[in-house]
């Protein structure tokens, strides 16, 4: 009989049945879809047997009876259950096999479904049940049964073992307020059931502390919660593994998918990978991810929403978590020693886990872009070229009278006089040299006025209430045995490190309008600049006869220096400190988020980057040939080549074509999520809004006779101070030269 059921399904079709809808339904607005699943009603957090509620014990009596839920479609499912594990009902789970409709399964647009319904596989499938006496009704059958050996075993460990921080989530309904419909699930092993605690078990030293409304979270410290049996749960369970696997199909059914914790978002994630359908649950995960004040699962355990995300390719989160982890590497990267536990904490303590190495790749790269881009900024902090990188016009003014004094003691003349270079003026000679030695004088200092407010910026700490938010902050995953201050973590940082810390930029913009402060320009150089301005009003009659160079035009107005100098570091604070972050990021405040598009290229084109998966954003750019190949011979010389830097402080290297291009063909398209983050305040009061954050740069001839020079850049918050400069639309329509 089976024999002939085979051949006549064999003799009826040699293919798949054409699916419904072939193509896959389009994702929609994942903010829609979290906004809808946020609005159905949740059962109360006071509620202590939250579940047993509705939702989860539909869940539970679905996936025990899924043969009776699920038997009336056209294909089989086998999962089958080693013996000996029970439920959170104490019932024991067994082997299940149910039926599900393969239209729906192709719909996904799974390669793996698609070959399971394949004729050979079917046939497959079907020697096995003939092998077993057994026959069948259904069209289709598929078995799903986890492999028992092999490498198939040994990658789906990996895969699906979970990390600590994903196991230990649970903690977090009482230790930060997450709901307990969320993450306070019970693992799907449950033998335990009425031992399962859904507050933290405290050890017999725990003090609680009446703490005020804004030290109250995280309420209990690390080191204080018991470690309970019942929530000690296996990195790898055989019985998580596969209800998942029936969980997930019932999801491709249409059931509803509960989601009520950590460990079920990750497994769930990693079997849709394994089964190439994650489309069924990314709208699901997302909800889960950006449930407040869930979100904080991204800062605190961003490698696993860095995978998920990926995974799912969720390109809000992705982004997010990305720009949490190209910090933290960059920081160990810019420290004058390798940390002592790099691959286990952060330089603040937080705790890693080994992500898969292609993420790692793209990772490691975008920190060593921003680890270039930190450099080359604190050079051009150190460059007597400061103040034209910031396109300060009183310096450059100041700077072309410089060149007007060096001129007229050269020529021995003023510049437009005429007079003959032979006469000797005494009185004139004497003018020039004191106001030449006055200018140089106010030049050194502002120099050092320069050298002492980023240098005064990098010794400084983020003021005390801001010190305890941002400790408060780390407790949430830094125990109490090796849980040092924020401050003194940072008192030992390179100057490059300093960087990448928001205290520093909020103190280096803050000093020109901080005239109480020591770093008050003002204060700092109204001494040199009167003894100049009065040396130039002595000398104007000498320099032009009084021209278009008279006193009002080259005298030194500190007041509006200051003003522009406040205008300028206050832009740099918010190109390196100020992002529209994508999802809400409470937890990691100590640090700046504020990547540039050279960073974020490593990403895939779905989540805003260049990576089209070819490599070529891994490769360095080959140097342009000026005058082409030179000399005899196979090896290509450059001759004089265009310098190329491929650090992301500079430009680009992508053409401005060739980024628009891919801006185009990716999207560039983030899912914004309204947050609590508002615009940065400077301390004194002032705030500053985020508009357009990356402001080009382009280095000016040094009007003072240096020979610094300053690498261009436009991702630093520099601007240029060529009146020629050419725009980026401008430059996308010139064309290659003919050779």
């Amino acid at each position: 009989m089976l024999s002939q059921q085979l051949a006549q399904q064999r003799a009826e079709s040699q293919e798949l049945p054409p699916p419904s809808d072939p193509t896959p339904a389009p994702r929609g607005s994942l903010l829609d879809a979290a906004i809808d699943q946020l609005l159905k009603d949740q059962p109360s957090e006071d509620d202590a047997n939250y579940v047993f509620k509705s939702r989860e014990k539909s869940d539970l009596t679905r996936l025990l009876h899924v043969h009776v839920e699920c038997n009336d479609g056209d294909t089989l499912v086998i999962v089958n259950f080693p013996p000996g594990y029970s439920s959170c009902s104490r019932e024991e789970w067994t082997s299940k096999r149910f039926c599900v409709h393969s239209e729906r399964l192709l719909a996904t647009g799974s390669k793996v479904f698609a070959n399971l319904l394949s004729p050979k596989e079917q046939a497959r499938f079907q020697k096995r049940l003939e092998l077993a006496g057994e026959t069948v009704s259904q069209r289709f059958i598929i078995d799903l049964t986890p492999s028992a050996e092999g490498d198939d075993l040994a990658a789906q460990l990996i895969e699906l073992s979970l990390p600590p921080g994903v196991t230990d989530w649970w903690t977090s309904k009482e230790r930060l307020g997450i709901s307990p419909y969320l993450v306070s699930g019970h693992d799907d092993h449950c033998p335990h059931h009425d031992e399962v605690p859904i507050d933290c078990v405290k050890k017999t030293s725990y003090i609680q502390q009446n703490l005020g409304l804004r030290e109250r979270l995280p309420t209990i410290d690390l080191v204080d919660i018991k470690t309970i049996k019942s929530r000690a749960i296996d990195d790898y369970c055989p019985i998580r593994h596969r209800v998942n696997i029936v969980r997930l199909l019932l999801a491709i059914e249409g059931y509803d998918l509960v989601l009520n914790s950590a460990s079920r978002v990750y497994t769930l994630t990693s079997i849709a990978s394994i089964l190439d359908c994650t489309r069924v649950i990314r709208d699901s995960v997302y909800t889960w991810l950006l449930a407040e004040p869930n979100t904080e699962f991204i800062d605190i355990n961003a490698e696993v929403a860095f995978k998920i995300a990926w995974t799912l390719e969720i390109d809000s989160i992705t982004r997010a978590a990305f720009r949490i982890l190209v910090v933290e590497k960059a920081l160990d990267t810019l420290a004058a020693q390798p940390p002592a536990q790099k691959d286990r904490y952060t330089v603040f303590g937080r705790p890693r886990v080994d992500l898969p190495d292609d993420l790692q790749t793209v990772v490691q790269y975008a920190a060593q872009k921003l680890a270039d881009r930190v450099h080359q900024t604190l050079a051009k902090f150190r460059s007597d070229q400061f103040y034209n990188g910031l396109k300060i016009s009183e310096y450059r003014q100041f700077a072309e009278v410089g060149d007007i004094i060096r001129t007229a003691i050269s020529t021995g003349s003023s510049p437009n006089s005429g007079q003959s270079t032979l006469r000797t003026d005494s009185i004139r000679d004497k003018l020039l040299t004191r106001l030449l030695d006055s200018f140089s004088t106010l030049y050194t200092k502002l120099q050092e006025y320069k050298d002492y407010i980023i240098q005064t910026a990098m010794h400084a700490v983020a003021e005390y209430d801001q010190q305890s938010a941002y400790d408060r902050d780390r407790r949430c995953y830094v125990e109490h045995p090796r849980r040092i201050p924020t401050s003194l973590i940072a008192s030992n940082f390179t100057d490059a490190q300093h960087l990448l810390t928001p205290w520093f930029w909020v103190y280096l913009a803050s000093y020109p309008i901080d005239y109480l402060g020591p770093c008050y320009p003002v204060e700092f150089l109204a001494l040199y600049v009167d003894d100049f301005n009065d040396r130039l009003t002595e000398a104007t009659p000498y320099l032009d006869g009084g021209g278009s160079y008279g006193k009002s035009a080259n005298c030194f107005h500190l007041e509006n220096f200051r003003i522009e100098l406040h205008a300028a570091v206050t832009n740099l604070w918010i190109t390196w400190t100020n992002s529209e972050l994508e999802v809400p990021l409470t937890r990691t405040e100590h640090i700046v988020l504020a990547l540039s598009e050279d960073e974020f290229q490593y990403l895939p084109l779905w989540a805003g980057g260049l990576n089209d998966g070819s490599g070529g954003v891994f490769q360095s750019t080959v140097p342009d040939a000026d005058l082409g190949p030179i000399g005899p011979g196979p090896a290509y010389c450059t001759g004089n080549t265009v310098a190329t830097d491929t650090s992301s402080i500079c430009q680009s290297d992508k053409t401005p074509s060739e980024v628009s291009t891919a801006t185009l063909t990716a999207g560039r398209s983030v899912n914004a999520v309204p947050s609590n983050i508002g615009p940065s305040t400077v301390h004194d009061g002032t705030s500053a809004s985020v508009s357009d954050s990356r402001v080009s740069f382009t280095p000016a001839a040094s009007t003072t006779g240096s020979t610094a020079t300053l690498d261009r850049d436009d991702s630093d918050g520099y601007e240029s101070d060529d009146s020629d400069e050419i725009d980026e639309e401008a430059w996308s329509q010139v064309e290659e030269p003919l050779t």
